[in-house]
Order: C-alpha cells, then structure tokens, then sequence
C-alpha cells in the first residue's frame, strides 16, 4: 500500500534517500516522488520540461504501516508543520491504481499529445489515451489538462502536460 508523507517543498529527495538509507527493507519497500512532464515556451520556442507532480510530497510503499509510522519519528522535523498530527495520509486503492496507471513504474506522468476539437482535447498518444474523461478542464495557453483526481486531504488537482494541434472548422 501507498502513503503519502507530506514534507517542505524541495527537500523530497533529500527525504527519499534518507529514508532509503535508514530505514529497512522489511518496513519500506520503496520510496519515491511524482514527476511530470509539460511544455513551457521560453526563449521563443516550446520545451518539454519535468516538474514534480505533487510538491511537498513523497510516496512510501510498505505493507506495515504501523511500523512504518515509527520508523518515520526521526524524519518528523522534515515533515510539514500542518501535517505532523497525521505523518502518514493513506493513498486509496482507486487512487494508487489511477496513478500507476498515468505514471507507470517510473512514476512519471509523461506528455499526452493529441488534439483539439470543438474545445475538447483528444490524445492521440500518451498517459490520457482513452482516459479523456478524466479531463475537468483544459488550460490551452499553458498546455495543461486539469485532471479529476486528488491526494487524500489535498486541495490541488493534478496537471498533465498536452500538446496538440487545433483543428479549424472548415467554412
């Protein structure tokens, strides 16, 4: 099972190699962060940048959650002020699916590439193939699918990064 271990912004990977090194196999199967992918346009050109998907967070796979929670005590000091009553936030089976499935093993929610019609975005390729309608709304200025799925206790939706082309009416 996942939880989610809310921490200060930037000092995700600091924690992940910290909990990799100090605490043991048995306890914690795997830690890691969310990044995505999406375009941005600077020096007059589109890139493909990769941000994290959920800032402030990481994800620690582990069948003992007890033990885990202990084993986590020293690491409270990184951990968010607003969250320290609650170290670890369950992430839901539908929820851990989703990401798995958007993510992949790499944890990556990549760029969907498609196009738009009529307002609607429709990939051709990529993480939102078939899972269109898990689209709430579409940021076309900044390339960004607003998503329909959130953290426990989070207020944020996640953002997949799109390209596309537009199709014009024809007339």
């Amino acid at each position: 099972m996942w939880y989610a271990f809310r921490c200060r912004a930037g000092q995700e990977k600091t924690l992940i190699r910290t909990c990799e090194r100090q605490i043991s196999r048995e306890v914690l199967e795997t830690a890691f962060q969310f990044a995505g992918r999406r375009m941005k346009k600077y020096l007059g050109e589109w890139h493909t940048d990769t941000i994290p998907l959920f800032p402030g967070y990481v994800f620690l796979q582990s069948e003992t959650p007890q033990q885990l929670l202990e084993a986590l005590k020293p690491f409270d000091g990184l951990a968010d002020i607003l969250e320290q009553d609650r170290l670890l936030l369950p992430v839901k089976p539908e929820q851990e699916r989703l990401l798995r499935e958007l993510c992949g093993d790499r944890h990556v929610l990549d760029l969907s590439r498609g196009r738009v019609r009529e307002g609607m975005f429709q990939a051709e390729e990529g993480p939102l193939v078939g899972r269109e309608g898990l689209i709430r709304r579409l940021d076309l200025h900044r390339r960004i699918a607003v998503l329909d799925c959130r953290l426990p206790g989070e207020t944020h939706d996640i953002w997949a990064g799109i390209d596309f082309k537009t199709d014009r009416a024809a007339g």
